[in-house]
């Protein structure tokens, strides 16, 4: 009896400390990525923003995504690379406000997926 409990209960605090690492890990990526965004959002608002600038922060995204495939769904990712990719174009064209619009989705993505991944009690139950 004392070995059941004692084994419910240290899996339990493994557990936990998966999801604590998920989180941060989590957190950590899209924090790394947002700043870019934010970046390349701060150059269109400018209209300073080249190609250049965009597939700068296509790679980093690359490089992030790789690391994040083990813990998002392959549908977050595409949705990140959909929205990276439309504002990729419309910077390469000059459309500075549709880039915009693409960024502000990013923006909001940026937010929204490490959410989804905190400890809380909806995303536990």
């Amino acid at each position: 009896m004392v070995k059941t409990v004692l084994t419910a209960l240290v899996s339990l605090v493994l557990l936990g400390g998966a999801f604590a690492f998920e989180t941060v890990f989590v957190e950590r990526r899209f924090d790394a990525f947002a700043a870019a965004v934010e970046a390349l959002d701060e150059k269109v608002r400018e209209e300073t923003a080249t190609a250049a600038d965009a597939e700068a922060v296509q790679e980093f995204w690359e490089h992030e995504k790789k690391q994040l495939h083990a813990v998002l769904p392959h549908g977050d990712i595409g949705y990140i690379d959909y929205w990276l990719a439309e504002a990729a174009g419309c910077i390469e064209t000059g459309s500075y406000g549709e880039a915009l619009s693409k960024l502000a989705v990013l923006r909001t993505v940026c937010e929204q997926i490490p959410a989804s991944y905190g400890i809380t009690f909806g995303n536990i139950f």
